[in-house]
């Protein structure tokens, strides 16, 4: 029998990383999805090609896989019964129909008698892990459910791989074919696995995960908003074009800087290895072929500037440790005013200042007009 990785999701993070990684691990992988088309190549061909774009590229053939409905609970349930690991990247609002389909194979795995099981976690929801645990245990039997959920770990991942915008003409008109960039690092809550995690490619358990999750939202998705609004007010049209510019990059280094001494005061990373990982991730940020756009680097911005996202948030955890948050400061008044006609959230974000001001809506954020960090919001706002 086949060792084999049940992913939940085939789309762009599902095929175009996990099955990576489950692949060169040597197990078979089994795409639990609901698109007919995608289903049915997974079926027709076993295999399928990822490209990888920038330094680095290569085709990669992903072999042994297969396909089955998200719809037929019963196929489901025999395959996460089965698998020796389980994986999520449907994306937060497919939770729902995920967990009836994960509980009936844990019910199946626990009536049958079989070893624990972790769930990888790979979706962009704040504790997406207790999410997907309690929806899960709504749908097992009340006499059961503490002991199966005793012996299934909800293990909630980081995932940073970057993947352009897809187009059919990309892609040959392949329907499984996908662009990614080569990085394929998935740290992993390794407090939450239940008996012994399978040792997966790229997959890195990490005890203080927090300080991960941090990482990630502070300095990936802060700089990535920071090449966003930046740009966006200098008319540039990609997130590449935007790190060229002298003046916006010097800015996301002050950015990266201040977020930097934060999260290595509060989580205790080391300074050389955090540092590495910035300039890393800044020479993936100079990749021409991911080719993301300042529109969609910055488009929501009243998501992106809630209070504990990337921008304030990061802005709040640099004061917590003592850091003055300068650079931080410039950059979220930037991102108020982001007014793509493009984008209802920056539509929606440009007539609430017309109607209410800046301190109004600053206050929503936690933020006094008369803070110190108020006070540098509202005149980079106002460009003084």
């Amino acid at each position: 029998m086949s060792r084999t990785a049940v992913q939940f999701g085939a789309g762009n993070i599902g095929r175009g990383f996990l099955g990576q990684l489950f692949h060169e691990s040597g197990l078979e992988v089994v795409f639990v999805d609901v698109a007919p088309d995608l289903l049915g190549a997974l079926n027709a061909r076993h295999e399928y090609a990822i490209h990888i774009v920038g330094p680095g590229a290569e085709e990669v053939r992903i072999t042994d896989v297969r396909g089955v409905d998200g719809r037929d609970r019963e196929a489901v349930a025999r395959e996460v019964a089965d698998c020796e690991v389980a994986c999520t990247a449907a994306g937060a609002g497919a939770l729902k129909h995920v967990a009836p389909n994960l509980a009936a194979g844990l019910l199946l795995r626990h009536r049958e008698r079989r070893g624990p099981l972790n769930v990888l976690i790979c979706e962009n929801l704040h504790g997406a892990n207790a999410v997907l645990r309690g929806l899960a245990a709504e749908c097992l039997p009340e006499g059961e459910r503490d002991e199966i959920l005793a012996k299934t770990g909800f293990v909630q991942a980081v995932v940073s791989r970057m993947v352009p915008l897809q187009t059919a003409a990309d892609n040959g008109g392949d329907p499984l074919a996908i662009r990614v960039e080569a990085y394929k690092r998935l740290p992993v809550d390794g407090c939450s696995a239940v008996g012994n995690l399978p040792a997966i490619s790229g997959v890195e358990p990490v005890g203080n995960f927090l300080a991960h999750v941090e990482r990630k939202l502070y300095t990936h998705n802060c700089a990535h908003a920071t090449l966003g609004y930046l740009g966006y007010a200098r008319g540039i049209e990609f997130g590449y074009e935007a790190l060229a510019d002298p003046s916006i990059a010097a800015t996301l280094r002050e950015v990266l800087s201040e977020t930097g001494e934060a999260l290595i005061r509060k989580h205790g990373f080391d300074r050389g290895e955090h540092t590495a990982h910035v300039d890393d991730l800044l020479a993936r940020f100079a990749n021409r072929e991911l080719g993301d756009t300042c529109f969609r680097l910055a488009r929501d911005p009243i998501r992106k500037l809630a209070p504990h996202d990337r921008l304030v948030g990061a802005a709040r955890l640099c004061e917590s440790q003592g850091v003055e948050p300068v650079a931080l400061a410039g950059v979220i008044g930037a991102a108020f005013r982001f007014d793509s006609p493009d984008d209802t959230s920056a539509v929606e974000l440009q007539e609430m200042l017309h109607e209410h001001g800046i301190e109004w809506l600053l206050k929503d954020d936690g933020i006094g007009p008369d803070d110190p960090l108020g006070r540098r919001i509202i005149a980079a706002y106002r460009g003084e």
